[in-house]
């Protein structure tokens, strides 16, 4: 298993990392740091805040006039500022203060897989079901790295007048001239250093446009990566408006002040997703209220939108998701059934499968020298570093000529740096050996290069050692589909279970207490166990995704073309706006769905059978759990008519706050609205968020002495034009793995009318202590919707599930 860096450096900085020290131009102005001050709740809706708020404000502006950053108003209260350590300390302690962090650097996690998705997970729905109101366009809000607007992906030919509710802006800055919003792109907002007037939202980094298309994206056909995946590029919500937020201006990453304000910004604007592909790592992740992600979701949710994150690239490490609050809709990432195929043909005539792509132009017949890199190695170099084409290792004249076989070993030297070594030295090709690269297909250029997998690799070893002139040929790139097996699930797909939160199915990054010098009002409590939410919550095609790209990109170029309109990405960052489109579908068709419903609908309807009707297995084969892909692989039709919900109430989200460890007067200023009266459980505990209404399960520490009991809510949300589905009944099935018991209390749930709500109970025994984390699920159905929940059991150590993989 190699870490996250190698993956880093092969996809030219489309993956994540977070940086938690203070902004170093600021640093070195101010002689200070950069610090978020987070005040929970609007100031408008509680006047004393408001009070505080401006008060520290017009006391900090007193002191330093270039000291405010940010100023939070529209969805939460706060402000980033120019602080020293000790100013920061100071506010800390000041009243209506949640928690005072530094700002973090946060950077990005980085067709055919809607037809994919369509045909794999497709389910009969109603042709014209009656919904709430009449449906209704959604309003995606992308926080990312901005977009190219003359896209054809981007034509608002076919749209309607933008929605009167909109109440945003198209601020284009100092690109005026040339960037203009329309129906589609109905408005955009550019941030960072400088007023916004001088600068523009317009895209120079290709990773913005991307999602965008792939979460709403316009129907166009004939597009494909310069005659690769040729096809119909569309988005997931094609009639959804886009409202775009630039929080990225380089790949330098963008600071979690800036992610913050736009969070506000698009609470006031309107929209009703928000789809953000990126967030820190799974090393460094942070406390809710540190975490600026979860945060600014916390408000938006309360707000009535549905918050869509990726869950970071960090796989398969167990326990590396990151995005991991319950209100937030955590995303994993799988393959398609499209792969780009570089095959290796060898000088007795055998093909060796190969991924990448490539453009090469050389001879498709095997007559090029082909060398394993260890047969190069200088005097006195260890044969490590030759093996793995290192810097410096191998004789240029041995090397010149012909095709290298490399080994993958060392993460800390990527590919691409492989590649570039070994055509300084002359090498006409390379064939990289490594089982998990073989899963994403790197893009090469015009370099003959591939990757291949270690059992072929010891095929192509074994040929060169048995034959005196071995020679070879490296085939460019084609582009097959009806792959089998697929999906699977990506290598670097981050996994669960998770620590932060305890008992959600969420994936597991650890947690370390930064700066708890500035968290006053936080209860300190264990958090290095197994946790209690096995995420992510779902999984969608992250892997060798085609979608719109730049016009002016120069690095993608192939010598002597026209720039590439789309592109072929890979990361949860592609992942992620397949289920922002998905929940935007599902909000036009249901507009008075809150973001629990639709969360709900997508993950009760996912599948978990891959297009050989077998289980969805990981990279290595090994079927999938919760801990890989939470409830399974997105359907796009199933969330449309999900049958029945699970409403995860504002009192649920109050009650997790409470049993994870904060204390009701932080909550207070945290939440929105509290219903009166309301107050923490005498006795919270993190056990107990097992216990909030998710559609999911999971049950950490589980002791199998006392069992576990465990209570759900279903609400009745189907419905037809005659209404006939408002009277029903639905059983329970369960599937439960060996040495569990698993009794579901009633084993019937009646409902008679729409907006209904029945509750059950499900209790957890072992006769033994297990040895090891358990999965399953319960499934109701009344014959024509079958809402499914996935369980995830930790054993009471909570060091089985690491140790496992």
């Amino acid at each position: 298993m190699k870490p996250l860096i190698t993956f880093i450096f092969s996809l030219a900085s489309f993956f994540f990392c977070v940086s938690l020290f203070p902004e170093p131009g600021a640093a070195a102005a101010h002689n200070d740091g950069v610090y978020i001050v987070y005040m929970g709740a609007p100031a408008s809706l509680k006047g004393s805040l408001k009070d505080d708020h401006a008060q520290l404000i017009d006391s900090l502006l007193k002191r330093k006039q270039d000291a405010l950053i940010h100023n939070y108003k529209n969805g939460f209260s706060g402000f980033a500022a120019h602080l020293s350590a000790e100013e920061a300390r100071s506010i800390a302690e000041k009243p209506g203060v949640v928690s005072v962090f530094p700002d973090p650097v946060l950077q990005l996690h980085t067709t055919r897989s809607w037809d994919f998705l369509k045909y794999e997970t497709s389910v009969m729905i109603e042709s014209n079901p009656s919904s709430d109101s009449n449906s209704m366009d959604a309003i995606i809000g992308i926080l990312d790295t901005g977009i190219w607007p003359e896209s054809e992906s981007f034509n608002d030919e076919t749209m309607g007048p933008i929605p009167l509710r909109w109440n945003g802006t198209c601020a284009n800055g100092q690109d005026s001239s040339t960037f203009n919003c329309n129906k589609k792109i109905i408005g955009a907002r550019s941030y960072g250093a400088g007023e916004i007037k001088s600068r523009t939202p317009r895209d120079m980094m290709g990773h913005g446009t991307h999602v965008a298309s792939t979460a709403a994206g316009v129907e166009v056909k004939d597009v494909s990566y310069y005659g690769l995946a040729a096809g119909t590029a569309k988005g997931g919500s094609p009639g959804s408006r886009l409202a775009i937020y630039q929080v990225f201006s380089s790949q330098n990453g963008s600071h979690g002040s800036t992610v913050l304000a736009a969070f506000d910004d698009a609470i006031a604007d309107g929209v009703d997703v928000l789809s953000l592909s990126f967030g820190s790592s799974s090393f460094l992740e942070q406390e809710f209220i540190n975490d600026p992600i979860a945060l600014g979701a916390f408000h938006a949710v309360q707000n009535g939108i549905t918050v869509v994150c990726s869950a970071g690239n960090d796989g398969p490490n167990p326990g590396s998701v990151v995005n991991s609050a319950p209100w937030i809709l955590t995303v994993a990432a799988s393959t398609i059934d499209r792969v780009f195929e570089s095959d290796v043909v060898l000088g007795n005539n055998k093909v060796i499968k190969g991924t990448g792509i490539n453009f090469a132009n050389i001879q498709n017949s095997p007559v090029y020298p082909i060398i394993y890199a260890k047969s190069a190695k200088k005097s006195g170099v260890d044969e490590n570093a030759t093996r793995n084409c290192k810097p410096n290792s191998m004789d240029q004249e041995i090397i010149k000529g012909k095709i290298v076989v490399c080994d993958n070993e060392d993460s800390l030297y990527p590919q691409r740096n492989k590649q570039d070594e070994v055509k300084k030295l002359g090498g006409i090709g390379l064939i990289l050996i490594d089982d998990e690269l073989r899963g994403v297909a790197f893009n090469f250029g015009t370099f003959p290069m591939t990757v291949i997998s270690s059992k072929d690799g010891a095929k192509v070893l074994s040929y060169i050692n048995s034959t005196k002139n071995p020679v070879a040929t490296i085939l460019p790139t084609t582009a097959p589909t009806n792959y089998k097996p697929a999906p699977t699930i990506a290598y670097f797909s981050s996994r669960g279970p998770s620590t932060i939160p305890k008992n959600i199915i969420k994936a597991n990054p650890s947690v370390l207490f930064h700066n708890t010098l500035f968290l006053p009002k936080l209860i300190l409590i264990k958090l290095y166990q197994m946790g209690c939410m096995s995420q992510p919550d779902i999984a969608a095609p992250g892997v060798n995704i085609l979608a719109a790209w730049i016009g002016n990109d120069t690095v993608q170029t192939l010598k002597g073309k026209d720039p590439p309109l789309y592109n072929v990405l890979s990361g949860t960052s592609m992942a992620c706006p397949h289920v922002s489109g998905i929940a935007a579908a599902v909000k036009s068709r249901n507009p008075t769905w809150s973001p629990s419903a639709i969360r709900s609908a997508i993950m009760t309807t996912a599948a978990q059978t891959n297009n050989m009707k077998a289980p969805i297995t990981t990279e290595k084969g090994t079927a999938a759990t919760p801990y890989d892909f939470g409830a399974g692989e997105v359907s796009t039709t199933g969330p449309l008519q999900p049958g029945l919900v699970y409403e995860t109430t504002a009192v649920d989200y109050l009650n997790f706050l409470c049993y994870h460890g904060y204390n009701i007067a932080t909550i207070k200023i945290m939440a929105n609205t509290i219903p009166d009266g309301f107050t923490c459980p005498e006795e919270s505990s993190i056990d107990l968020i097992s216990n909030i209404n998710y559609p999911s399960i999971a049950i950490s520490s589980f002791d199998e002495k006392a069992g576990r009991r465990v209570n759900r809510t279903l609400t009745n949300v189907a419905r037809n034009t005659k209404m006939e589905d408002a009277k029903t009944v639905y059983n329970i099935s369960i599937d439960a793995p060996a040495g569990l018991d698993v009794q579901v209390v009633p084993d019937k749930l009646h409902f008679s009318k729409i907006d209904e709500k029945s509750s059950y109970q499900v209790n957890f025994s072992a006769a033994n202590p297990l040895k090891e984390d358990v999965f399953g699920s319960i499934t109701w159905s009344n014959g024509k919707y079958k809402v499914r929940s996935t369980f995830a059991i930790s054993s009471k150590s909570g060091s089985v599930a690491l140790d496992k993989k």
